[in-house]
């Protein structure tokens, strides 16, 4: 029969036993889900590594509170700031070399490197530059007519009949002035072999001698090469991220992998952030975001930044 004193320390023993049972299921949690949260747990993640960051740009979301990835489609898209900023940054980036060629990549999908490869090729165009934007990623439909651009029909079926062609292929961007689209040709079966193609590598070679800045949207680095071999054209790789998507451990991977290739990290930038204390304070006269209509669209969206 147990006496007063061996129930307590049974419940004192099963009391830690309890606690050490939870800590092992935090720490276990901690492991499983790498994810990283916030933008400060991105920067230290970035800093640990001796990435630079580029610059944060904005979380947008429309009146039903959904986060979108707007497009800008003029010179007074109240956002356009933050991807002039990054384009300003990149150039000082460079040095003495100047960056001419540019692969925008993201460690994952849903990381927002799509809207922010076209925001930073608008913002250098609107600022002067003759810029491309190459749609490198041949593993996803295009987005080109949502400036404007549509992609060839038979660029689908005969992509490096489309590659080769390049008089015919980059098309100017009708409300954008000094912007030139490269469209995507659609999802390929055999989308590293028309990348490897002397058709792309001769247009992409040629494109850097033709304008001012190139920028090559392409697929995640956790979903294939592409980007990789898009890149031994280029003069380096910006990589998007965002909270709470990118993961600790694909990061590591992903530079380990580029570092491994001996490719050029020109920086990363921290996609979908909070900005409004900044709207607020820093720059108090910048009136809400306007998402720039659509196809279907009578009205332009006011939306709000949220992080």
């Amino acid at each position: 029969m147990f006496n007063r004193k061996n129930r307590l320390l049974i419940l004192l023993a099963g009391a830690g036993l309890g606690t050490l049972a939870g800590l092992g299921v935090i720490l276990l949690l901690a492991v499983i889900d790498d994810r990283l949260h916030s933008p400060q747990e991105l920067r230290e993640a970035l800093v640990r590594r001796g990435i630079l960051l580029l610059g944060q740009l904005p979380l947008v979301r429309n009146l039903e509170g959904e986060e979108i990835d707007p497009i800008l489609a003029d010179a007074n898209a109240n956002y356009l700031p933050y991807y002039e900023r990054l384009r300003s940054t990149l150039r000082l980036v460079g040095g003495s070399e100047k960056v001419k060629v540019v692969v925008v990549t993201s460690i994952t999908g849903g990381e927002g490197k799509t809207a922010t490869a076209y925001n930073l090729a608008i913002a250098a165009a609107l600022a002067g530059r003759r810029t491309l934007l190459v749609e490198g990623d041949l593993r996803s439909p295009s987005k080109s007519e949502e400036i404007g651009v549509t992609p060839d029909p038979n660029s689908f079926r005969e992509p490096l009949l489309y590659y080769g062609a390049k008089s015919k292929s980059i098309r100017l961007a009708p409300n954008i002035e000094n912007l030139s689209i490269l469209p995507s040709p659609g999802p390929q079966k055999q989308a590293a072999a028309i990348i490897e193609s002397s058709e792309l590598q001769l247009i992409l070679k040629d494109s850097s001698g033709r304008f001012d800045l190139v920028i090559v949207d392409t697929p995640s680095l956790s979903s294939c090469n592409d980007a990789l071999l898009l890149e031994e054209l280029a003069d380096g790789i910006i990589l998007v991220t965002r909270p709470p998507i990118t993961r600790s451990s694909l990061l590591s991977e992903a530079t380990d992998q580029l570092t491994e290739a001996e490719v050029k990290i020109l920086g990363a930038v921290i996609n979908y952030v909070d900005i409004t204390p900044t709207l607020n304070t820093a720059e108090p006269g910048l009136p809400p975001l306007i998402v720039p209509p659509t196809r279907g669209q009578t009205e332009t969206e006011e939306v709000k930044v949220e992080v």
